[in-house]
């Protein structure tokens, strides 16, 4: 037998006599903003089209689906959409189907269904989510060529491959109890006793305890840490010039990393005065993929390398990260609220502010890893709550402000359209850095 045919048998175990996740079916599901923010397929269309897409009758597929928290996660992010979930593992399906069997309003179907067979659906997906899943297969090219053929032209693919640098210490710990015999493919209760006997007995001060064992808040290190860490069956890592070949050898292009705000190279050398000169003049010329792969050799904090990722333009250049492309914003622009803050909760929050002219923090009500502190004067919040109704041109936001704000309050002169426009555009570019509104071309 073939060790990828070995590897897929033991994932295939693994899975089948403890599903993942194994958050009971029971369990009220009610995801962080944040989670749905990433989940949405609005995040990196825009990111890649510049263009705002309703999720209404798009297509979702959801690769090593599990016992279908993910999907159902999916589905919430995206009303309207129609989600497919498949997984190998029959028990693993059959968990999703009752976790969503007792829900209205959400269309979920799952499938036992392995990655290398997803033609025999017959629908090309606008959205493809493969999450946590091809660090785990033999082959992830090949994986990534599977998906990608059963893509639509515009569609997207969300992946991700554990970091073989972040992660180093795991493996360490695998290579270990596969010495001592624990590391098989028949992993059990037992196996997982074991490895928790070791990693207590072990002195605090041993290395591989200081930096894998992480007991939680009541001091226990649960049996599905365990299964996912130090009996994962098939765990590979991998490099961010690993991630770039794969996606060049399928003929996929990057579109930005996941968690894109964490992957900022600049506050590793501390501020903008700080910074020797030599680096600051170093760091533009760098394309995006050296620039992600600098700061995992530098601050390896990420255990995923999660991306977005699209069908390959002939000729395209190398990627360069979005923050660093922004778009100019005119008065003929649309502008939208990330579907995500568009909640009665922040539309409140947003008039209660503008009545008491108090700050507001953004990130109160949509907390991004690694976005910047945006606070709001609550007089200039108002002039957005028309989008809790409907997308609104900037002129229009800025006619808004004139009124909220009809004169210059040092000179006592009426505000300007000009001043106005500066001072709407200025705001809706920092609120455009991260995602909180989504700016269109006419």
């Amino acid at each position: 037998m073939s060790l990828s045919i070995d590897r897929l048998n033991a994932i295939f175990h693994q899975y089948e006599t403890a599903p993942y996740p194994a958050t009971p079916i029971d369990q009220p599901i009610q995801p962080e903003p944040s989670k749905l923010y990433q989940q949405t397929i609005a995040t990196p269309y825009y990111l890649q089209h510049r263009r705002v897409v309703n999720p209404q009758d798009k297509v979702i597929l959801d690769v090593g689906c599990g016992s279908g928290l993910t999907s159902l996660v999916l589905a919430i992010a995206n009303p309207g959409a129609r989600v497919i979930g498949v997984d190998v593992s029959p028990a693993s399906i059959a968990m999703a189907q009752k976790r969503v069997s007792h829900l209205n309003g959400v269309q979920l179907e799952f499938q036992v269904l392995s990655a290398e067979e997803l033609s025999r659906l017959g629908v090309q997906f606008d959205y493809i989510n493969c999450d946590e899943v091809l660090y785990l297969l033999p082959d992830p090219v090949e994986a990534l060529q599977t998906m990608k053929a059963v893509l639509k032209p515009d569609g997207i693919i969300r992946a991700n491959l554990h970091s073989v640098i972040q992660r180093q210490h795991f493996y360490r710990a695998q290579k270990m109890f596969e010495l001592m015999g624990l590391f098989h493919e028949n992993v059990g209760e037992t196996e997982e006793a074991l490895v928790r006997e070791t990693m207590n007995a072990m002195p605090s001060w041993v290395d591989l305890k200081a930096k894998t064992w992480t007991p939680d808040a009541d001091g226990e290190v649960t049996n599905q840490v365990i299964r996912m860490n130090y009996l994962l069956q098939g765990d590979k890592g991998y490099t961010i010039p690993n991630l770039f070949d794969m996606l060049a050898a399928v003929g996929l292009s990057l579109i930005e990393m996941v968690n894109w705000q964490q992957w900022d190279l600049t506050p590793l050398f501390g501020s903008i005065e700080q910074m020797p000169a030599f680096i600051g003049l170093s760091l533009p010329m760098l394309s995006y993929p050296q620039q992600l792969e600098l700061f995992e050799l530098i601050h390896p904090i990420h255990r995923l390398l999660d991306f977005w990722c699209t069908h390959a333009e002939t000729g395209l250049a190398a990627p360069m990260p979005f923050h660093k492309n922004l778009p100019a914003i005119h008065s003929s622009d649309r502008v939208h609220l990330h579907p995500q803050l568009k909640t009665p909760a922040v539309r409140d929050a947003i008039r209660e502010s503008a009545q008491h002219n108090r700050p507001i923090a953004i990130e109160q009500y949509l907390s991004i890893l690694g976005a910047k502190t945006i606070t709001v004067d609550g007089n200039i919040a108002a002039c957005l709550l028309p989008l809790w109704e409907a997308p609104q041109s900037v002129a229009t936001i800025a006619k808004r402000w004139q009124q909220i704000r009809p004169l210059d309050p040092c000179t006592l002169e009426p505000v300007s359209d000009e001043q106005a426009l500066k001072q709407v555009t200025d705001l809706l570019a920092t609120l455009l850095t991260d995602l909180y509104v989504m700016v269109e071309k006419p």
